[in-house]
């Protein structure tokens, strides 16, 4: 079933920021600060996945004085496509064995290879659907003082409950350092 994991008991859940608390001038939590927090119910209904059979979700401090035309794609493409090269060979690596049928580079639709299929100046929704029976949905949202990355995966076929319940710890550690590393490089 789906792993337990629950939100900073020291910041509860900020009901009006969906993306939990904002830490704007915690020195505590600096630009690049990650943190593992449940999935707010917006963004959930974001994914529009069902069932879900897995998710977990992390929010990263970011400099509050970036740029607020900084969208929720942009920084998709800051986390994913500006990742150093070994980190995204190492993705596309995997999804590629993981029989992920990426979307071609030049197409404007996609985020290194994953489908957009929502995007909003706060929101965007990103979808693979892998031969190994796993569909997964990222949902990136920015705030003025933090992003939000969701993870939601569910199994299309019991090979996929099996394959993605060995990957996921490591998924975890990965994501976490791709987020560390975009909430403190400057804007591009």
């Amino acid at each position: 079933m789906t792993p337990a994991h629950p939100a900073d008991p020291a910041h509860p859940a900020d009901p009006a920021h969906p993306a939990g608390p904002a830490h704007p001038a915690d020195p505590a939590h600096p630009a690049g600060s990650v943190r593992e927090i449940d999935i707010s119910p917006e963004l959930e209904a974001l994914a529009a996945l069902a069932p879900v059979h897995y998710r977990e979700s992390f929010t990263v401090a970011i400099d509050s004085a970036a740029p607020s035309a900084e969208t929720a794609e942009r920084w998709a493409r800051r986390v994913l496509e500006r990742a150093p090269w070994t980190a995204r060979a190492q993705m596309l690596t995997a999804w590629t064995l993981l029989g992920i049928p990426l979307a071609p580079p030049w197409s404007r639709s996609q985020v290194l290879g994953w489908r957009i299929l929502y995007s909003a100046p706060t929101a965007i929704v990103l979808e693979s659907r892998a031969a190994a029976g796993v569909t997964a949905r990222l949902v990136f949202h920015v705030s003025e003082t933090q992003l939000t990355q969701a993870m939601l995966v569910r199994y299309n076929h019991p090979p996929g409950r099996y394959i993605w319940t060995r990957l996921a710890p490591k998924h975890r550690s990965f994501i976490k350092a791709l987020l560390t590393r975009a909430g403190r490089i400057s804007p591009a």
